[in-house]
């Protein structure tokens, strides 16, 4: 059968050719290559033949002064070995699939989250922990935009932040909301004021977030901060003060002994609710993350109501 002329396009019969050709260089030639390939003279003489037409080259010269390669020939071989290496590093990488995962993953949160009873987060790592046992975490605890920074630059697999914006080379993907009132302490001013209208709150001086643009504070736009903080815990020490009104989570204040007697102001104009979600970087490869976020989706279908016939299954006994 007559060989094709090599157009730049590689077959798996190429690489055959190929790596026979290497086997032969290396054991510097056709004869002592024989034992390694487990094939005769006449058929390493037929493939290297093959090889040359294949190529339109010639790859090296054989016969009673010895086996040497063309300047073609190095070309050839040099290009073949970083081929071969190409192909046993994807080999090894695909094998790799299917063995256990290692490492270390790198996440970042914001800060109190764990009170909140709608957060599922530590449910997923629960089924990755059960998984992947052979896995380190590390945890960091900062504020959003230090959080998606590190998760762009790498230095964080995974992120869990407030929703504010979504960022293109970042996948984002909601792990619940997070609801929140405008507070005061019982030291305030207003704490025992009844009927306080948003002219009396808008007087009052505010505690919040230094990161968060004025877009990101629409709910409180009418009140001025006068103190800027990076942690829900710093806002909690200005509302203590008395000086001061502030947004927390729910959550946050009913599950504090020091909150609990903290007084949510016009829920009606103030209350709002806040995506959490978790970030990662769109062009991941990692395994680790990989691994994560198909856990996290697994979980959100589970926990969608079912419905059979138009009622949800959800509803029994």
């Amino acid at each position: 059968m007559r060989l094709k002329t090599f157009t730049g396009k590689i077959s798996d019969g190429d690489i055959r050719l190929l790596r026979i050709f290497c086997i032969v260089v290396r054991c510097g030639g056709f004869a002592a290559a024989e034992s390694e390939l487990q094939l005769g003279l006449p058929s390493i003489s037929r493939y290297v033949k093959d090889l040359e037409t294949r190529l339109g080259v010639r790859l090296c010269r054989r016969g009673r002064t010895g086996f040497s390669l063309t300047d073609e020939g190095r070309h050839v071989y040099a290009s073949s070995m970083h081929l071969i290496s190409d192909i046993e590093q994807f080999e090894a990488s695909i094998r790799g699939i299917h063995t256990e995962l290692r490492g270390t993953l790198e996440i970042g949160i914001i800060d109190a989250v764990l009170n909140d009873p709608n957060l599922n987060f530590p449910d997923a790592l629960a089924e990755f922990r059960r998984q992947y046992a052979s896995v380190d975490f590390h945890i960091t605890t900062a504020t959003s935009n230090i959080i998606e920074q590190a998760v762009l630059d790498g230095t964080l697999h995974v992120g869990m932040v407030i929703g504010r914006r979504h960022i293109n080379q970042l996948d984002h993907r909601l792990l619940y909301r997070e609801h929140s009132n405008l507070y005061c302490a019982p030291s305030h001013p207003l704490y025992d004021k009844t009927n306080v209208t948003i002219e009396d709150v808008t007087k009052c001086d505010k505690a919040g977030y230094s990161f968060l643009t004025e877009s990101d504070r629409f709910h409180t736009s009418d009140l001025l901060q006068r103190a800027s903080v990076d942690s829900m815990e710093a806002v909690a020490i200005m509302i203590c003060s008395g000086h001061f009104v502030g947004s927390l989570p729910d959550h946050y204040v009913k599950t504090h002994w020091r909150l609990r007697e903290f007084k949510p102001l016009l829920p009606e104009v103030y209350a709002y609710t806040t995506d959490i979600e978790l970030i990662t970087r769109r062009d991941t490869s990692s395994r680790r993350t990989l691994a994560l976020l198909e856990i996290i989706d697994i979980l959100r279908v589970a926990s969608l109501p079912r419905r059979l016939d138009g009622v949800s299954a959800g509803i029994s006994g």
